[in-house]
């Protein structure tokens, strides 16, 4: 089984509050090209900006989410292939309601499980100030729908950068919970989005894998084989070879 995973989109309503910047039909082709040489397709969360709706709130995100769905027919048309499996993350967590999009998937292979998880559970920010967190992307949200689109981003990247300089590696929060989610859930591996930082680090009990971002224009995914237990996360023009078998 070959899998590809690729994680935060950021697609928003409109031009101003989209962080996503790739043309639309270049972008379906990329994705039809994922699925006619892997078996499974995984948005591993972020894909949209559902969070970012004039009013804070569950309900408004879930109206907004559906506003941007009939923006992107393209990508509304991909997610009900059977092929494409959805991960919530924390900008469209409403999409498990809306889409049906799932918290984790466990995907196998014989011997080979790997684990998709979008990874801000395990965000040390949220976790001890997740109403704070949640005000911060609502904010940078309403930052762009009033044009400030380069002032949102730049808080954005600051936010990006801060948290990988304090969390990445392998003993890192992110990691670290990887670790015991290949112990406890019995995986090779956790693949995870989130941070925008496409990683491969190697843990007690498995790898801790990292999709990077596909927003701002940028291509970064991992694709994996569960049959050789081989891999490769695309970084740029970087290839970063993975192995699932220790």
């Amino acid at each position: 089984m070959r899998v590809a995973a690729l994680s935060d989109l950021h697609i928003g309503l409109d031009g101003r509050t989209d962080a996503f910047g790739h043309d639309a039909g270049a972008f379906a082709a990329f994705v039809d090209e994922l699925l006619a040489t892997h078996d499974r397709l995984v948005l591993l969360g972020d894909v949209f900006t559902a969070d970012h709706a004039a009013v804070w709130g569950p309900s408004h995100a879930r109206a907004h989410l559906r506003r941007i769905l009939t923006r992107v027919p393209w990508l509304a048309d991909r997610l009900a292939d059977p092929r494409v499996q959805y991960v919530y993350g924390n900008h469209d967590l409403v999409a498990g309601d809306v889409l049906g999009a799932a918290e984790r998937v466990v995907l196998a292979s014989g011997a080979v499980r790997v684990l998709f998880v979008h990874g801000h559970q395990f965000d040390p920010v949220a976790r001890r100030a997740l109403r704070l967190a949640q005000a911060g992307t609502w904010a940078t949200g309403r930052m762009r729908a009033a044009g400030a689109r380069g002032l949102a981003q730049w808080f954005e990247d600051r936010d990006v950068a801060i948290k990988d300089a304090r969390f990445r590696g392998p003993r890192g929060p992110y990691a670290q919970a990887a670790d015991a989610l290949c112990r406890d859930a019995d995986v090779c591996a956790v693949v995870m989005g989130h941070t925008h930082a496409a990683r491969v680090d190697a843990v007690e009990h498995g790898l801790s894998l990292n999709t990077g971002t596909c927003s701002g224009g940028r291509r970064e995914l991992i694709s994996l084989d569960l049959e050789t237990g081989t891999g490769t996360l695309t970084r740029g023009f970087e290839r970063v070879p993975i192995s699932l078998l220790k």
